[in-house]
C-alpha cells in the first residue's frame, strides 16, 4: 500500500516537472481573424490541434503537419498545437465581426482623394476597383489590402497614365539639359534609357523622377556613348543576254520609187522642143542566217562606312533625285523622289559586345515602263528592292542580307507562213530570239565597337588623307598636261 502511494506521488511529481518546462517554453502568439475567414497553418511535427471555444474558431487537419483554422464567430479563444518531440505552441485567436460601413469609412480615409479608384461593398467585404494613375496610388491600395483581409482589390495601373508620366519626364529631362536621357514605357513599367556625362547628371535624373513620384527602372549609363563603326558592302550581280537562232527570210520589202519628167521649148530662134522623162525604184530587205549569242555581266559594288553613336541613326544614300511636279488647281509644286542605294541603320551596343541593329536597305532605279501620264505630264515609275529587319550580332561579326532577286525572260518567234509549220524542214523558215535579264543584290553588314584611337579608325583617316592629297595633285597644274 505504501509502495502504491509512493508510486502515485512520483508520477504526479514527474508530470509536474515535465509540464512546467513545456509550458514555460511554449510560444504564445495572437491570431486576428474576421468571421468567415480561414487560414492554412503548418508546423513541423504537429500531432494534434486543440481549440478551446469552437463557437469562436475551429480547426481541421489537412494531413501531415498542416491544418485549416476557421473563424466561426466573434470572440476570443485559445489554440494549442502539440508537436512530437517539440514544445507545444499556444495561440490566442481573436475573431472580429467587422461592420462593412465602418470598414469602408476607414478604407476611404486611408485611400484619400485618389482619382480612378472606386469603393463598393459586396456582402461582408469591401472591393476596390478601377485604374490607378500612379504607382504610388497602386502601392497604397496594396498596403490597405494587407492591413484589412476583408478588402479585395481589382485595381490596375492605367497604361495611358504611364505614357503621360513618361512624356512629363522627357520634357523635364530636356529642360534640365539631359538630352540623351529618355523615359520609355514597357508593359506597366517605366525605364530610363540613355547616358549621362557625369554622376552629377545621374543624380539630377534621379531627383527629377523622385519629384514626379513615380517608380522607374534606371538603366542610365555614365559616360560618353559607345561609338559603332558599320561597314557595309553592296554587291549587285546582273546578267543580260540575247540569243538568236534560226533563219530570217526576206518577207518584207521596204524602199522608195521616184518618177520625173521635164519639157522645154525655145521661144527665140529656131530651137527644138525637148522632153525628158526619168524613173527610179529602190528597195531593201533583211536576211539573216546562223546563230547569235550575246551575254553581259555587271557587278556594282558600294562600300560605305558609317560611324555613329550607339542608339543613334545613320543614313547613307548614293543615287539621285527625280523632280515630280504636283499640280493642283491653285499652284504647281515640285517634289523630289530619291532613287539609288538608300540605307538607314540604328546600331545599339551593350557592355558585353552585343550590337543590335535596325537595318533598312533600298535599291531603286527609274523604270519608264512603270510610268504613267496624267494631265499631259509624264510621271516616271521606279523599280525597287528593299529589306527591313532587326538583328543582333557580336562585335566584328557579319550579317548577310540577300534574296533580293529579279528574273525577267522573253521570247520572240517569226516564221514564213505555211513553210514554217512543216515539221523538221520548217526549222529552216523560223527565227527565234530569247531575252533574259537577271539581277541579285547582297548586302554585307559588319558592325564594330570603336573609339577615336581604334587602329581601324586611324587607318581610315590616313587613307582619306592620302586620297585627298592624290586627288589634289591630279587636278593641280602639271607641265605634261
Amino acid at each position: 500500500m505504501k509502495a502504491s502511494i509512493l508510486t502515485a506521488v512520483a508520477v504526479v511529481l514527474m508530470g509536474t516537472f515535465v509540464w512546467g518546462p513545456a509550458r514555460a517554453q511554449s510560444d504564445e502568439r495572437i491570431i486576428r481573424m474576421v468571421v468567415g475567414e480561414q487560414q492554412k497553418m503548418k508546423f513541423k511535427g504537429t500531432t494534434r490541434v486543440s481549440v478551446g471555444n469552437q463557437r469562436v474558431a475551429d480547426a481541421k487537419p489537412l494531413g501531415g503537419d498542416a491544418f485549416l483554422l476557421f473563424a466561426v464567430g466573434p470572440g476570443r479563444t485559445t489554440l494549442m498545437v502539440m508537436r512530437q518531440g517539440r514544445s507545444t505552441l499556444t495561440f490566442t485567436v481573436v475573431v472580429h465581426k467587422e461592420d462593412v460601413k465602418g470598414l469602408m469609412a476607414e478604407v476611404k480615409k486611408l485611400l484619400g482623394d485618389r482619382e480612378g479608384i472606386t469603393i463598393r461593398p459586396i456582402g461582408d467585404r469591401v472591393v476596390l476597383d478601377g485604374l490607378a494613375f500612379t504607382s504610388e496610388d497602386y502601392n497604397r491600395v496594396e498596403e490597405i489590402c494587407k492591413l484589412y483581409p476583408s478588402v479585395k482589390s481589382f485595381v490596375k495601373v492605367n497604361p495611358n497614365a504611364k505614357k503621360l508620366v513618361a512624356n512629363q519626364l522627357n520634357v523635364a529631362f530636356k529642360s534640365a539639359g539631359l538630352k540623351n536621357v529618355e523615359a520609355t514605357v514597357v508593359g506597366t513599367k517605366i525605364f530610363l534609357e540613355g547616358s549621362v556625362e557625369s554622376k552629377m547628371d545621374l543624380q539630377k535624373a534621379q531627383m527629377i523622377t523622385n519629384a514626379i513620384g513615380e517608380q522607374v527602372e534606371n538603366l542610365l549609363t555614365v559616360g560618353i556613348k559607345r561609338m559603332v563603326l558599320v561597314e557595309v558592302d553592296f554587291v549587285e550581280i546582273s546578267k543580260q543576254g540575247q540569243d538568236h537562232i534560226g533563219v530570217k527570210w526576206p518577207l518584207d520589202i521596204s524602199g522608195s520609187a521616184t518618177v520625173s519628167s521635164s519639157y522645154s521649148k525655145s521661144f527665140i530662134g529656131g530651137g527644138e522642143e525637148a522632153l525628158d522623162f526619168g524613173a527610179s525604184i529602190g528597195g531593201e530587205t533583211k536576211f539573216a542566217l546562223g546563230m547569235l549569242f550575246t551575254d553581259g555581266y555587271a557587278r556594282v559594288l558600294a562600300q560605305p562606312k558609317l560611324v555613329c553613336a550607339s542608339g543613334e541613326k545613320a543614313e547613307f544614300m548614293s543615287g539621285g533625285e527625280v523632280p515630280i511636279p504636283m499640280i493642283t488647281s491653285m499652284a504647281v509644286k515640285v517634289e523630289y523622289k530619291q532613287f539609288g542605294i538608300i540605307m538607314r541603320i540604328v546600331p545599339t551596343a551593350d557592355r558585353h559586345g552585343n550590337i543590335q541593329m535596325t537595318i533598312y536597305v533600298e535599291v531603286s532605279d527609274i523604270d519608264k515602263s512603270l510610268g504613267v501620264t496624267a494631265a499631259g505630264v509624264d510621271f516616271p515609275g521606279f523599280s525597287k528592292s528593299l529589306a527591313d529587319t532587326n538583328v543582333t550580332v557580336r562585335h566584328g561579326q557579319t550579317i548577310v542580307l540577300s534574296g533580293l532577286f529579279h528574273h525577267n525572260e522573253g521570247k520572240d518567234l517569226s516564221k514564213v507562213p505555211l513553210l514554217g509549220h512543216i515539221p523538221i524542214i520548217g526549222e529552216l523558215f523560223k527565227s527565234r530570239t530569247f531575252r533574259e535579264k537577271k539581277s541579285e543584290l547582297c548586302v554585307f553588314v559588319t558592325p564594330r565597337i570603336v573609339n577615336p584611337e581604334t587602329p581601324k579608325i586611324l587607318k581610315m583617316i590616313s587613307d582619306i588623307k592620302s586620297r585627298y592629297k592624290r586627288a589634289k595633285d591630279e587636278v593641280g597644274f602639271g607641265i605634261f598636261d
